[in-house]
């Protein structure tokens, strides 16, 4: 069986990869480096950066651990020459994947003739099933012209070569924050507008108001419910106009507003592909409306998170080698236990649902919270801030969703993670021990405290 995967982020390649493994014959067409946005201009690359923003915060406050050193000064080249290197050397590897593999990758820009044909550079390749994973890009909000110089997204953030005296971030959401946090760390004066009330919008009030409050301490200025409505650079400066009147100066504008799916210029309507808006539509096997062609990742809209779309390529490559031998597709994802990160300091991190969204859903819960400022762990390593908190169906103990702001957040909600995965109720985590001291100690009390609650 031959397959196409077009697009070699972490889709494309995780459904390459799976493909071979099962027996295919597989080409994956790549634009640009391996890897995508997440490894090369995403996911890898700011937390790479964001390690550095925290040595310098550690060292702001060395003093409390009994240490004397020096203001820390941030060497921008040696931040980005630590970043390439790691971004090239999980490049490598991928590469010595697709080489043991056996997969073929192909350079190129790769356009979709016919249902099961892809054009590269004038060359035709042909296949049994081909695999849409052409990801994401920057949306550009209209009032900002991207021309200008001085205006930034996320691609300059991680490339950038000196640290801005002023920045002003357009949008509140978790791209805008991270990137909010490293700045405001490394000495920039930022000031982030957001169009909604609150900062990660659709989250938590809770996890809302504690992250704001987190980012505020290290000096970040927000404009809630407000928006840019005009930019311009006036000498080496940046004049933004926003929406209430105020006139924000800065040397950098740095746009956050998210991403779209990157569906354009690849044949996907010519060849007869439903979208919805800008996405591709498909069913839960993902398939799209046309037989042997399948779509995968930010590309079908959804959760855009590199881990989403990498699972969707594992099913999407089984389930298109069962069609493929005459069987019936089974491998669909369970969205619901699915893990969001945010990767500011404090670490944010949420799966399943709040309580607010339970109760719309007709669901009666609990919410427990459980602080982790009476964490021995968490004020030994002088990160007391936060909680974890946990809704829980009343009577069934069945976890409905985790919300968690404090240390490790991005590492240890996946306890809660498995737990809902597998149908484990809070009794179940609350009766597992958990080794001391430790900052997981949070979630079992927790799910303690729910426990209590759901018994009552």
């Amino acid at each position: 069986m031959r397959m196409i995967v077009l697009g070699g982020g972490p889709g494309g390649y995780s459904c390459a990869f799976e493909a071979a493994r099962l027996g295919a014959s597989v080409t994956l067409i790549e634009k640009d480096e391996i890897g995508g946005t997440c490894l090369n201009r995403g996911c890898v690359p700011t937390k790479s950066i964001l390690r550095t923003a925290r040595l310098v915060q550690d060292a702001a406050h060395a003093t409390s651990f009994g240490v004397s050193l020096g203001p820390a000064e941030p060497d921008v080249a040696a931040i980005c020459e630590r970043k390439d290197a790691i971004v090239a050397e999980l490049r490598g590897q991928l590469e010595d994947t697709a080489r043991r593999l056996k997969v073929t990758i192909v350079r190129g820009e790769g356009r979709l003739v016919e249902p099961h044909a892809v054009e590269v550079g004038g060359e035709r390749h042909e296949a049994d099933a081909v695999v849409l994973a052409t990801g994401s890009v920057v949306f550009k909000l209209p009032t900002i012209d991207h021309s200008l110089p001085g205006v930034w997204t996320s691609d300059d953030g991680v490339a950038f070569r000196e640290v801005p005296g002023e920045l002003l971030l357009v949008g509140g959401g978790v791209i805008g924050l991270e990137f909010a946090c490293a700045y405001a760390t490394f000495g920039s004066k930022v000031t982030v507008v957001e169009l909604t009330p609150t900062v990660l919008p659709g989250n938590d009030k809770r996890v809302t108001r504690e992250a704001q409050k987190a980012l505020e301490a290290l000096g970040v200025t927000f404009r809630l419910g407000d928006a840019v409505e005009s930019v311009e650079r006036v000498g080496e400066r940046m004049r933004s106009t926003l929406r209430s009147g105020e006139v924000v100066e800065s040397d950098v504008v740095f746009s956050a507003v998210g991403r779209v799916p990157n569906s354009a210029g690849f044949g996907f309507e010519e060849a007869g592909i439903e979208f919805d808006r800008r996405a591709v539509r498909t069913d839960e096997f993902f398939r799209t409306n046309v037989p042997g062609v399948y779509a995968i990742g930010d590309l079908i809209g959804g959760m855009m998170l590199a881990h989403v779309a990498e699972d969707e390529g594992v099913a999407a490559a089984g389930n298109a080698i069962a069609e493929a031998k005459g069987e019936a597709p089974t491998k669909t994802l369970d969205y619901s236990s699915v893990p969001a990160c945010v990767y500011t300091f404090p670490e944010v991190a949420v799966v399943g649902g709040s309580r607010d969204s339970a109760k719309e859903r007709g669901l009666d819960v609990v919410q427990a919270v459980s602080k982790f400022a009476a964490n021995g762990k968490a004020l030994a390593e002088g990160e007391g801030e936060g909680f974890v908190q946990v809704v829980a169906e009343k009577g069934s103990g069945r976890i409905v969703g985790c919300q968690i702001v404090g240390p490790h957040a991005v590492e240890i909600v996946h306890e809660i993670a498995v737990a809902m995965r597998n149908g484990l109720r809070v009794w179940d985590v609350a009766h597992t021990t958990h080794a001391h001291p430790t900052v997981s100690e949070v979630v079992r009390i927790a799910c303690e405290l729910a426990a209590e609650q759901t018994r009552g």
